[in-house]
């Protein structure tokens, strides 16, 4: 798949350049947490480079789920301040998306300025893929930059319906997911090692039935385990599993069951909480009363040793359940095992659940790809229609 994209000798001085990101960032204390490699962080390089060019940017983003009205608590004002930090500039802000003050202040912008609109899901119009909305949009630049994959599951007015107004194009971070998902599908070296984990079946079923014939281990960790567990009828305890997802677990061990490499042995707790006292069992060791919070020893090293010997790996999901920092030992000591095989691998990791993890091991540089959508990330692996991105195809 081949996108549009700015060429470097394309003049944009002068040049209103309508810019989609995702800086949907957790907002504490009014403030954006977002790391040296988060996603505003990551959208900043590609804002920078518009902006020693002379171009005029207007930047559009989502922040939580506003349903399509103004929220005080979803503005987007810390993610202005964040830019605005990366930057080394003022970042202007406008109360507004397509109104009379959103017109006025891109219309004053001067060249190499940037403009953020106010969160773009304020608007009733946006998730309906709304033409209307879209040529309010478009009006607001001369060119558009879709730079913002993990919304590209989804046809949005921003991301799909503003592509029929507007000449469009691929940002660099999306033109890079797009070209390394694309290797890893076609053209895989083998070993090809699948890392699943997570809790949803349905999500990460295409996936496992896309990539099957070209992986040679799939290893299946966290809640999504517990659900092919359960299908080989084991006891899980009180374990968080996808009770929807069992029969199709069944299903796929009959399939593929010589691929599907599932824990040996666990972590089990009796409560979630960090200070509870941890028991490593043996998978059919497992009592009612507890929770399986973690991958054992055992299973962390048998994960270990085929990822060590692997040319392509794809990982998605926690192996754990890592908010708790005491139960993230396994999804770490993947990270990090992952991270060593970059250069010697192709190496894509997605996932917002395990975004905490990769980043305090320090992790977030070192693999292949980091994929800033975790559900962009499967849809795309799944094989699925993405017209945002169909969109922008030659």
């Amino acid at each position: 798949m081949k996108l549009r994209t700015l060429r470097a000798s394309m003049p944009l001085c002068g040049k209103r350049v309508l810019m989609r990101i995702d800086a949907n960032v957790p907002i504490k204390k009014g403030k954006a947490v977002d790391g040296p490699q988060g996603r505003i962080a990551r959208s900043a390089v590609d804002i920078d480079w518009l902006m020693q060019r002379g171009a005029r940017i207007i930047i559009m983003t989502h922040l939580g789920r506003p349903e399509g009205k103004f929220v005080s608590a979803y503005s987007v004002a810390p993610v202005a301040k964040r830019l605005s930090e990366l930057l080394k500039t003022k970042v202007k802000t406008v109360r507004g998306i397509v109104d009379e003050k959103a017109q006025k202040a891109v219309t004053r912008l001067e060249n190499g300025e940037v403009l953020l609109l106010e969160n773009i899901r304020f608007h009733p119009l946006e998730k309906k893929d709304d033409p209307g909305f879209a040529k309010q949009l478009a009006a607001l630049g001369d060119l558009y930059i879709n730079d913002a994959f993990a919304v590209c599951h989804r046809p949005q007015t921003s991301v799909h319906a503003i592509t029929k107004e507007i000449p469009s194009y691929a940002g660099p971070l999306l033109a890079q997911e797009v070209t390394i998902l694309t290797k890893a599908m076609q053209h895989p070296r083998a070993p090809f090692v699948l890392v699943v984990g997570g809790v949803k079946m349905e999500t990460k079923l295409p996936v496992i039935q896309r990539l099957l014939p070209r992986v040679s281990t799939v290893l299946v960790g966290g809640a999504l385990a517990h659900a092919f567990l359960k299908a080989k009828g084991m006891e899980i305890g009180r374990s968080v599993y996808d009770k929807e997802g069992v029969a199709q677990a069944a299903q796929m061990l009959k399939e593929a069951g010589k691929k599907i490499i599932l824990p040996e042995d666990v972590v089990v707790v009796s409560s979630l909480r960090k200070d509870a006292a941890k028991r490593v069992v043996g998978i059919t060791e497992v009592e009612p009363k507890d929770r399986i919070v973690d991958i054992g020893p055992k299973t962390i090293e048998r994960f270990l040793t085929l990822i060590r010997e692997a040319r392509t790996i794809v990982w998605n999901g926690p192996l754990g359940y890592c908010e708790i920092k005491p139960f993230a030992k396994g999804t770490f000591e993947i990270a990090e095992a992952i991270a060593k095989r970059t250069g010697k691998a192709l190496t894509i990791v997605g996932g917002g659940d395990t975004g905490p993890v990769i980043e305090e091991g320090g992790f977030t540089d070192q693999y292949t790809l980091l994929s800033t959508g975790g559900g962009a990330m499967l849809t795309f692996l799944s094989g699925e229609s993405m017209p945002p991105i169909d969109a922008l195809e030659i």
